[in-house]
């Protein structure tokens, strides 16, 4: 009667643990079942589509962040051809010679004109090639100069934009192109044109006061050089004139500035990573 009454405690212990790892194996797929009958239950809006980031404004457009705050805006050069014309945000210097003028000009000829009259047909003799990034861009803002030395301010034009938005004591690269041309049919007022021998960068309202920076030509006329200027600003805004010089004295250059709409950002030093 004890041997009966043993195999029968085990058999029953036996049929209990296979019950066990029956339910156990059974266990991931009735879970499976239930989530699939209860996303089945949910409606569309209780089930989105995960939706993608919105792009980010343009960090140089001189538009507003989410959060309101103004970005800094450098105003572009890019307008209509014509003489003592200027792109929106920029004028001209007024010097001790108001009447050397300064305009905007096409790729291909001065203040955009071509045939001016039977005698006057003012084109570059060598045409400017299309701003590098910039294939439409087809207007650039030009300047005249006499002057030989940066003191000689009597002898030449400017033009100059404010740039806006900035915050005191941080840092910001600007970038630009400039180029010299001359242009040919204009001998008959007695002045020699000549590729000018550097375009003149003064900014104001910048740490230590000003700045001023001389891109040399170096003979490449109808060629356009890039160039990057790193400055760290003293309040919300900062001045930037554009002028250039001559090589000679008794003749006379132009200086091309062009400026596209993302020229300026905010500078931010390489921090290596640090390994804890």
């Amino acid at each position: 009667m004890d041997k009966l009454l043993l195999l029968y405690e085990i058999n029953k212990c036996s049929t209990t643990k296979s019950k066990k790892m029956k339910l156990t194996k059974l266990f991931p797929v009735a879970m499976s079942m239930a989530c699939a009958l209860m996303l089945s239950s949910c409606s569309k809006e209780d089930a989105q589509t995960p939706q993608p980031l919105a792009e980010s404004v343009n960090g140089n457009s001189g538009a507003k962040t989410n959060a309101g705050e103004a970005l800094p805006y450098f105003a572009s050069t890019a307008w209509l051809p014509g003489f003592e014309k200027y792109p929106a945000d920029w004028s001209k210097l007024v010097g001790p010679n108001p009447s050397i003028p300064a305009g905007l000009s096409s790729l291909t000829s001065l203040w955009g004109l071509e045939y001016w009259s039977a005698s006057v047909d003012p084109k570059w003799i060598k045409p400017l090639q299309p701003v590098p990034g910039n294939p439409t861009a087809n207007s650039v803002l030009t300047v005249k100069s006499f002057a030989h030395t940066s003191a000689e301010t009597y002898d030449k034009s400017g033009a100059f934009t404010t740039i806006k938005n900035l915050k005191a004591g941080k840092t910001y690269t600007i970038t630009f192109y400039v180029a010299t041309t001359t242009v040919a049919g204009l001998a008959s007022n007695g002045e020699t044109s000549v590729p000018a021998s550097s375009a003149e960068i003064k900014m104001l309202n910048v740490s230590g006061g000003s700045m001023t920076t001389k891109i040399n030509f170096a003979g490449l006329q109808g060629t356009w050089v890039k160039k990057t200027i790193t400055f760290t600003a003293q309040a919300d805004n900062a001045k930037f004139v554009f002028s250039g010089l001559t090589p000679l004295g008794n003749v006379y250059s132009y200086i091309h500035l062009f400026v596209d709409r993302n020229s300026i950002v905010e500078f931010i030093p390489f921090q290596p990573m640090v390994v804890q």
